[in-house]
Parts: C-alpha cells; structure tokens; sequence
C-alpha cells in the first residue's frame, strides 16, 4: 500500500533538512539543478543521525503504523511511502530528518503556487532516477511490476497523487500491473480520474474509520489491505466493502445560531437555577438543546451574565 509522507516531522533525529534552504527551489529554477543541489545536501548529512523512514513521520496516522508495523507484514500488509524529498521509500529505509512537500506554495514545497502541478510530476521523475542509499524500486510502475502477485493500493492526498500521475500513466499500457491496483480517492478529487481503476472514498468515512478527514483516504486503504487482502484489486468489492461504514457515522447535528441576548437569556435562566453552573457544561447543554455559539463567544456571554447576577 502506497501512502504520503507527513508533512509533520517527529524531533528525535535534532535538526531537519529543509528543502526551502538546503536547495532554495523557485520558479524559474531549472528542477536538475535544484536536485543537485538537494541530492548534495541529503548525501552530506551524517549517516549517524539517520532513523527509519517510519519513525521520522508524525501525526496523521504514523504513530498508529508504527505501532502495526510489525503485524501488518506478518499479515503480508506492506507499506511504501511517497516522500516528496526522497522518493519512493520503505518504511526499513534510513533517512536524515528533511522537510519537504509536494503543497502548493508551503515553505519547503517544490514549487510556488502556479505550475505547481507539472513542477512536482517533474521533481517526482527526477527522485524516481536518484537511487540514493535505498533499496528496492523507486517508481510506482517499477514496484507493481516487479510485485507482480502483490495486490497495490495506491491511497494519496490530492497533491502527491497529481505529482506521481506520471509515473502511474505507464500502468495504463500495462494491463496485467493494472488489474492488480486500485486508487482511493474522494470524490472530489480531478487528478485521478483518468485512472480507471478509482474507488471513492468520501470524506466523512473518517468518523466511522477514525482519525481526521486528512487521513482518510490513508485509513480506507489500511481497512481494505486488512479485510480483502488480495482480493482488494477487485473494484467493486472494495467499494462494496466501505459502503457498510456509512451505517456507523452519525450525522453532524444541525443547530439554530441564536444572537447575543437569546443566549444570554439561556444563559440567565440556567444561573438562576444553578449559580455554580461553568461555561463548558452550559454549552453542552445549550448545544444539545438544538442551538449553535461558539465557545469563546459563549465563554464571554457567560462571564458578563454571572456578573450581573
């Protein structure tokens, strides 16, 4: 299974190397030159201070994947990480502590925020030909060609996977590699939809998957690789296999904004009842009741009604 590196980085390995200084990337740039001088930067760091690639990454869902590591390849779960600085990456693989990301316009992104699409499919081709220290393939297309059996789930964010579509249109001249993947992706995704092998995952899945929106994609992708294992290739049974999630996830609850004075009012009448009554408990229960504030403003509506008690 395919998936992003974390833009997040854990602090264990002291400094990071940052794209935004280590190769300065602007616009107008040449992309060999910057990968000279980023491919300088990561060999110059002393390998001492190199960790795995999966104890590097934090947040989203890393900590959980360190935690499963072990279990998931005994299970015949493989994982491989899309890096926007070092390539294609097992999770085994040693790496210095870097920054880099293929977000538009962020401070160690590849590009600004205009051509940035072709910018990163261009960086990505240029890291698929770095060998570096790291062992295995270091394009997509080269791994599913040489996983042949392997069933691979390709689960990325909107930007990573518009940087590697590239890589992936030589899937589409390959047919027995093609059968043997599938794409997550939600629904409002362009960039994959000249892949015809794309399950939707949407958005909300994440509260019946857990995690946040952001890693959801990541989390359908881990769900499928663990319940179907091979048989995830197939399509519409991985859709099949997410539609019974939709059962689990509550609907956001719709609420009536109310104004100053009604919450002030609700407010006064609750105190009068119970003057020890805190901001938070109140809230809950106003919010429970149907009604909409935010907690800062309600906090303050709060405070100016006790006073006046």
């Amino acid at each position: 299974m395919y998936l992003s590196c974390s833009l997040t980085k854990r602090g264990i390995a002291g400094s990071h190397l940052a794209l935004g200084t280590a190769a300065a990337p602007k616009n107008g740039d040449p992309l060999v030159e910057v990968m000279g001088r980023w491919q300088k930067a990561v060999e110059g760091t002393p390998s001492k201070s190199w960790v795995r690639a999966i104890d590097l990454y934090g947040g989203g869902i890393w900590k959980e994947l360190r935690t499963e590591h072990a279990a998931l390849r005994r299970g015949g779960v493989e994982i491989r990480i899309v890096s926007a600085g070092l390539g294609l990456l097992a999770p085994d693989n040693l790496v210095p502590a870097y920054d880099a990301t293929f977000a538009p316009g962020a401070a160690n992104a590849i590009s600004g925020p205009r051509g940035a699409v072709q910018r990163n499919r261009d960086w990505w081709s240029l890291l698929n030909q770095w060998p570096g220290p790291w062992t295995g393939p270091r394009s997509l297309h080269a791994t599913v060609k040489k996983y042949r059996q392997s069933t691979h789930i390709i689960a990325l964010p909107a930007a990573y996977m518009a940087a590697v579509l590239g890589d992936l249109d030589a899937l589409l001249r390959d047919e027995e590699g093609l059968a043997r993947t599938i794409v997550l992706a939600t629904p409002t995704s362009a960039a994959v939809r000249r892949m015809p092998r794309v399950v939707d995952v949407s958005g909300d899945l994440y509260r019946a998957l857990g995690g946040t929106r952001g890693t959801v994609l990541a989390r359908a992708g881990l769900f499928l690789a663990k319940k179907l294992h091979r048989r995830a290739a197939d399509v519409e049974l991985a859709a099949a296999t997410l539609k019974p999630l939709r059962a689990h996830i509550r609907p956001f609850p719709v609420r009536t904004g109310k104004t100053d004075d009604q919450v002030s009012r609700f407010i006064q009448s609750a105190l009068r009842k119970n003057s020890d009554l805190t901001a938070s408990p109140l809230l809950a229960r106003f919010r429970r009741a149907g009604f909409a504030c935010e907690q800062t403003r309600f906090r303050k509506l709060h405070t100016a009604v006790k006073n006046n008690l």
